[in-house]
């Protein structure tokens, strides 16, 4: 296919049997696929399943994450940065099963509660002290303490707001009827004015119908309504709200860093990966077919760090950790660690050199080998912990 030199510039699309697209300037055609397979390993559905999770994630918050990294464009960069940046979250609490992200199931579109890092940049934190202080599901109304103060100053310091033209985003996510979880945002923007009361412009987004502003005694208070019915069980306990601070520089946005403070979510990792199909021939959620069931997601455990001086004159104490939960069994003679080596309790005495090798093990799984020489003076330095070939 010719690159088109028209007013349209290079071409995109597809033909019944190609698709082409230009990247870098070069136009790139593949074949067409026709009939893409189902995963068919445990890592395949693993990967399938926390990108399914950030992208439904990204397409509820998109509104305002589309632009809230600092120094990265707007639109599919900053979605690229928010997946790369999440995925790294979602990777370490399957690992750990800590509690900070749930996951969603096979072509589940919802948003689950999680950790999600919503903007990064330069700016102090914006709003450190908000909180969510009541949830009426009824009304589908939240009450939001937003920023401490009773006068501009005081306001515009806590919320990160400098100059006029300067943004507070207050974000929202919230229990929906429906399971899953909604995203709603409120933008103050700091413009002049006579009075306090004066002296914000506010914007909704997202499931946000209505957001009422009232300024006391005791600083800015929010009342925000939303559009989706509210779950039976919405509290502030479970509802969950971050901050971003916005300003233009030399015609260039900085932010604050935000995120949503999650510790309560469900690790639903393993429930998740068997709604997942598995194999090209098995049919799509299994249509009433008697088909197997998905296999169990690989685990993971983490492989444990070694700790100590090297070189050392007299002794050295060394020192082990590992994953939370694992035992850690190690070798002083170079052989290769089992499940069944010494057990890592304390921190161990080495008085000549010595290589120590060390795995965790957790529920059953052992990880890779981790291996660090300790030399006794005269005898150069040893190595960083790292995975030993064996």
């Amino acid at each position: 296919m010719a690159i088109s030199s028209n007013f349209f510039g290079l071409r995109r699309g597809s033909t019944k049997s190609q698709t082409f697209s230009v990247v870098d300037g070069n136009q790139i055609t593949k074949d067409r696929v026709e009939a893409p397979k189902n995963p068919r390993t445990a890592a395949q559905m693993a990967q399938r399943c926390l990108v399914g999770t950030i992208g439904s994630a990204y397409a509820a918050m998109k509104s305002i994450c589309n632009h809230s990294f600092e120094n990265i464009t707007a639109g599919m960069q900053c979605m690229r940065t928010f997946m790369s940046e999440n995925l790294k979250q979602l990777r370490l609490c399957m690992e750990y099963n800590n509690g900070f992200f749930g996951f969603n199931n096979y072509q589940d579109s919802g948003l689950v509660p999680g950790s999600y890092i919503i903007s990064k940049g330069s700016l102090p934190d914006s709003c450190p002290n908000a909180a969510i202080t009541n949830v009426t599901v009824a009304s589908k109304q939240l009450s939001i303490d937003v920023a401490a103060g009773n006068s501009t100053t005081e306001l515009t310091d806590e919320m990160g707001c400098k100059n006029f033209g300067d943004t507070c985003t207050v974000a929202i996510m919230y229990p929906k009827s429906n399971g899953s979880y909604g995203f709603g945002a409120v933008r103050f923007t700091y413009k002049q004015a006579n009075t306090l009361q004066d002296s914000f412009t506010v914007d909704v987004f997202g499931d946000v119908t209505s957001a009422t502003p009232s300024y006391g005694a005791t600083g800015l208070t929010l009342t925000v309504r939303m559009s989706r019915e509210f779950a039976t069980n919405a509290t502030a306990d479970n509802t969950y709200l971050a901050a971003i601070a916005s300003r233009q520089v030399n015609g260039n946005w900085h932010r604050s860093n935000a995120r949503f403070d999650v510790q309560n979510a469900t690790p639903t990792f393993a429930q998740a990966i068997a709604t997942y199909p598995i194999g090209e021939e098995r049919i799509l959620n299994g249509n009433g077919f008697d088909v197997a069931a998905p296999v169990s997601p690989t685990v993971i455990v983490a492989a444990p760090t070694i700790n100590g001086t090297t070189p050392f004159t007299e002794t050295t104490s060394v020192t082990m950790s590992g994953p939370s939960g694992a035992e850690i069994r190690y070798t002083t003679d170079g052989s290769t660690p089992t499940a069944s080596s010494s057990l890592y309790s304390t921190a161990i005495s080495l008085s000549s050199t010595t290589t120590v090798k060390a795995i965790a093990v957790k529920d059953g799984t052992s990880s890779s080998v981790s291996s660090k020489t300790f030399t006794k003076s005269g005898g150069g330095g040893g190595g960083d912990d790292e995975p030993d070939e064996n």
